[in-house]
This record gives structure tokens, sequence and C-alpha cells, in this order.
């Protein structure tokens, strides 16, 4: 499959004009003022321009209706599988990035990185939080400012991205237990408690430049080197549903702020190499939830992702990709309540015990695993693949809280006869962002573009 082809560098999945991904198809190449199927006998150049025109806007309309539902049906979420030539610059146009993961979370990594066959070992029996997440992005690689010789913006091709998802998450054994108890809920203040809080997730933003590799002047001819280097900057807002009083949510309650810096290289025909660094700064979730087991502060993260594919026959490739994520410590406030409390000692009913309020931080999260992937171009617009992801090591977020004894039973802190203790010491599980999970799990996933041709109506025409 040669680079060089023209007819290959047409491909609208290709994921570059110039791309290895696409095969022989016989279409005009990108720029020639036809639209990107099969030509139609007699057109001009304007009626081909026109119905591309048409064919595009109708396409963009199906695709944002296609992101509504994807966003309806049904997580917490690790990291997504990277995809192979995720850094690689794409024929601008629209692109539909959806995948559907699937992870039982029913074992975790504790804080000495050691694996627990519970996703909350600290509550005791099993635990397990299964999540199924459908995530989906839209993504538009487009020129910027062409004719207006602005530094940095006209030489170049950008991105932007919009990204969401929909998840169904469950707490399963002795935490669900816990939740459903009412009968300790007077001494533990574990009040009104939920199972989980499924529904849409948050809601994600990106800008990207390519810093080298794309140049504005090539694009439409797919002139362009077997390297790439891009840049992003994001954000996440917390607009996905989050209850409070549920151990695992779809929503974090918490924003975030992320920086990206990613390459990629072609160092042989069919083979892609991409590999990138990301660091993320999480804001304060106001109200942690489960008691404020969640962290009110989320350490910020450091991650590395490094990913090979190589095609074996034609439409078809394998990849494999190796992650690493280290997390800062996460910080915690006034925890209300643990599933795993002491005992207050004393004469039962006289004496009972609650957390100590103050501020405690665990000692970080880690992540490290690896994953295969098979893909397959099913047309030149489709990609669809499978990964199977699996954890390497890991280390969940744990933290010592103290507990106080008070006698009598219930009584206020500071009040008259109201006599208060120092009790035992317990280690609990930080939930939410701190649990690093240590189950496999399997992504599906499909890349779909949305028609392709010059967004300037006169490209390629002569005045």
């Amino acid at each position: 499959m040669s680079m060089d082809s023209p007819a290959r560098a047409a491909g609208a999945i290709s994921l570059a004009l110039k791309s290895p991904f696409t095969e022989e198809t016989g279409l005009s190449p990108p720029g020639s003022g036809r639209a990107l199927s099969p030509q139609i006998g007699g057109a001009s150049q304007q009626e081909s321009q026109g119905q591309m025109s048409r064919t595009g806007l109708s396409a963009r309309c199906a695709g944002l209706a296609l992101l509504v539902w994807l966003a309806l049906p049904p997580a917490q979420a690790a990291e997504p599988a990277p995809q192979f030539g995720r850094y690689l610059p794409l024929y601008p146009g629209l692109y539909l990035d959806a995948s559907y993961a699937l992870d039982p979370a029913d074992s975790s990594y504790d804080r000495n990185g050691d694996r627990q066959g519970s996703a909350a070992p600290q509550a005791g029996g099993h635990t397990a939080f299964p999540e199924r997440r459908l995530r989906a992005s839209l993504t538009w690689h487009l020129p910027l400012f062409e004719g207006r010789d602005l530094p940095f913006f006209s030489s170049r091709t950008h991105l932007l991205r919009v990204s969401l998802n929909q998840a169904s998450v469950r707490t399963d054994g002795r935490l669900a237990e816990f939740a459903a108890d009412a009968s300790d809920d007077a001494s533990t203040d574990a009040d009104d408690l939920r199972n989980n809080g499924s529904g849409v997730g948050d809601l994600g933003f990106e800008f990207g430049s390519f810093l080298l590799g794309s140049p504005s002047s090539g694009w439409r001819s797919g002139e362009r080197p077997p390297y790439a280097l891009l840049a992003t900057v994001g954000v996440r807002l917390p607009f996905g549903r989050y209850d409070r009083d549920a151990p695992v949510n779809a929503g974090s309650n918490t924003a975030a702020a992320q920086l990206q810096l990613g390459g990629h290289w072609q160092p042989w025909s069919g083979g892609l190499v991409d590999a990138g660094f990301t660091w993320r700064h999480y804001f304060d979730n106001e109200e942690p939830a489960f008691g404020a087991l969640d962290p009110a502060r989320q350490g910020s993260d450091r991650l590395i992702d490094l990913s090979l594919a190589q095609r074996l026959v034609s439409g078809w490739y394998a990849s494999v990709y190796g992650l690493d994520r280290q997390g800062g410590h996460n910080r915690y406030l006034n925890p209300r309540y643990s599933p795993n409390p002491p005992s207050p000692g004393g004469i039962p009913g006289s004496v009972d015990t609650f957390p100590t309020p103050g501020n405690y931080q665990d000692e970080g999260s880690a992540l490290r695993e690896t994953g295969l992937g098979l893909h397959w171009f099913a047309s030149q617009r489709v990609l669809i693949g499978l990964q199977y992801s699996h954890p390497l090591s890991g280390k969940s977020g744990q933290f010592l809280l103290p507990y106080t004894n008070r006698a009598p039973a219930g009584c206020t802190p500071g009040g008259l006869g109201c006599n208060v203790s120092a009790g035992d010491t317990v280690l609990v599980d930080g939930l939410g962002a701190a649990r690093v999970f240590a189950s496999d799990r399997w992504t599906l996933s499909l890349r779909y573009q949305f028609g392709q041709g010059d967004p300037y109506a006169c490209a390629g025409c002569k005045r």
C-alpha cells in the first residue's frame, strides 16, 4: 500500500490526507472540486461542489442527531483505551468517535499496590462497581485564518473537540448492603444512602494545534512528513449526574483542566507509532460523595501513553498499547462515616463513635496497564475496533481515619454532660477518583467521518 497514491490519500476515514490506512477506491482526490463519492457522470465542478455541500450539511445534521442519541443510553470511568493514530493529522472535516466499555470493577489495588479481590476491600466482604460507559466525541479538523497570515494560526491545521458520555453504574456486595441498611444510620450518620448515580457524564472541550507535520499550505495536496506533533488544551465541566449519597456516579462534580502533547510517527509502511504526555489538574469538589469518602480535591494526574499499530492485511490493523498514570495525593475533608467503623467499647448503647473532623490525605493513586486491539476499516468512512485492556499494577487511595468516642451515645460534643475521648483509628478506602481497579476491560469503538471536502466553496477553482 503505497503512501504516495492520491487515491489512497482520498480516504475519508484515513487519519490523514496521505494516510497508509486507506485502500484503492478510485475516488476523486480531495481538492479536485468533486464530492468524495462515486463520480457523477457529466456533473460540472460547481454542481459537484453544491452536492458536496448539501451532502455535508445532511451528514453533519445526522452526526449531531447521532451524538444526542449516544448521550441517552448507558459508569466510574477508567482511562479510555488509547486509539492508534490518535495524534495523526486528519483531513479537515467532521469526525465522530464512539466507544462502549464494559468493566466488572470487582477487584482493586490497595495503597501498597497489592491486588485485592474487592473494589472496596476495607468495607469487608466483597464489593464490585460494575459499569458500562458509552463515550462519544465530535472532532473538527480544520485550518484557521489561511488567508490572514496570522502568526502560528495561519500556517498549520487545528482541531476542536466536544466530548460527552453516558454511564450505567451500580454497587454490588458489602458496600451495597451498608448503603441499604437503615439500622445503623443513627450511629454512623449514614442517612438515606443510595446505590448509584447513573446517568449522563461530564462534558469536555478541547482545542489543539499541530506544531509539526500538518502545514496549512499542504493539506489539500496531502504533502506532509511522516511525523506530527500535536498540542491540545482541554477542560472538563461537571455537568454529569452526581448523587452525593451514592458511592459511584456517572459525573464527577469536579471541574478539570488538562494539557497534552502527542507525537505521531510512521517509521515504515503500514506502521504507526503514537506517544503522548498529559497533565491534568482538578478543582475542588464542594460536595464529596458518600460521607466525604470521595476526595474533596483530587491530586493532579501525569499520564504517559504509547501505542504501536501495524497493518496485517488489506483493511485490518493490530495494535498494542501501554499506559502509565501517576496521581498526586487526594485530600479528604471531614468524613462523616465509613463502612468499617471501630467498636466504641463500653456498655452497648451508652457509648458511640464518630469520625474525628479534619483534613486527611492519601498517598495518591497510580495505574499501569497494557492492551491489545484489532481494527477494521469497514469502508473509507468507517473504522471499527475491539480492544482488550489489562492492568499490570496500580495503587488506590486509602487513608487512616481516627474516631472519637462520646458518652452518652448521640450527645453533642461540647455540650453539658457529653464526654468525648479518642477512639480507635481505621484504614478506609477513598472512593470515586481514588479507586484504581484491577479488572480487565473490553472496549468496542467506532470512528465515522461525515463527508470530506474543502471547507471553502472556491477551493481549487480559478479566479
